[in-house]
């Protein structure tokens, strides 16, 4: 496969607490290749990994971006500015210790990049390549997007993200790069009757769990211990529960939840 996804990014005004949610609700592990204790945390499944930066001024707190490595930067560049004009990547600081570029697809959403020889990649490696897969791992990142069809042909071309459109149900755009799906989901105002608007962009994020029995009874344990680490209600009024059914309808797993931070979460066990 030509890219990987190999991490995700959310900004959180409380992103500590945030770091400990996903230690404790699903697993993941704080990387031991990276330490920046003013600038947020970095926890992961073993190959792929969250950041949770601090909520900046100006910015929007949430999902903000998710991030590939591919075999070849300029062979990515060269496929954008043939086909895809209105894309484009531009080169990261030399501080940023997660990706060499970073670009927007032809709707202006942010994804970075890395090469698979470069040492950025090692953030997030902290298992071998054949080791087996967590009980539970990230294996989502969902998009919703004026133009689904175009990103996703872009998604496709340029970086050959292959078509699973498993779920004939579920609207818009499924793509794998064999163990993560990149989802982009159609975006128009009328979708959003009964709630208010929710702006183009990062929609949620997806896990992969041993059972859904398993996975429930572990999350009632970790809430009754510690509430600050429970699950955000879903529902419970008229718009909220117009919030909770639209992403049920729009999601492909079997729970859907969100995180103390507000941010969606689907959750399947196949």
């Amino acid at each position: 496969m030509f890219a990987n996804i190999n991490h995700m990014a959310m900004n959180s005004p409380n992103w500590p607490m945030m770091a400990k949610f996903y230690e404790a609700m699903f697993g993941l592990k704080p990387s031991s290749k990276v330490s920046r204790p003013a600038n947020g945390v970095s926890v992961g499944d073993g190959y792929v990994g969250m950041n949770i930066n601090p909520l900046r001024d100006g910015y929007v707190g949430g999902l903000d971006h998710f991030g590939m490595k591919v075999e070849n930067i300029e062979a990515a560049r060269e496929r954008m500015q043939k086909k895809f004009p209105k894309a484009n990547i531009v080169k990261r600081p030399s501080t940023r210790p997660f990706a060499q570029y970073s670009g927007h697809d032809p709707d202006g959403n942010i994804f970075d990049l890395a090469e698979r020889s470069s040492k950025l990649n090692e953030v997030y490696a902290e298992q071998v390549e054949d080791a087996p897969l967590p009980d539970r791992y990230l294996n989502k990142f969902a998009i919703r997007t004026p133009n689904a069809e175009a990103c996703a042909e872009f998604y496709h071309e340029v970086f050959e993200l292959q078509l699973v459109n498993k779920h004939a149900d579920a609207p818009g755009f499924h793509m794998s790069d064999g163990r993560v799906t990149l989802s982009i989901l159609p975006w128009s105002i009328p979708i959003f009757e009964n709630m208010s608007i929710k702006r183009p962009g990062p929609d949620h994020i997806g896990f992969k769990v041993e059972s859904m029995e398993a996975f429930t009874e572990h999350m009632r344990a970790i809430g009754g211990s510690n509430p600050y680490l429970a699950p955000m209600p879903l529902g419970g009024s008229k718009e909220s529960d117009a919030r909770r059914d639209f992403l049920k309808r729009t999601a492909t797993g079997k729970m859907q939840i969100a995180d103390p931070g507000a941010v969606w979460i689907d959750i399947t066990d196949e």
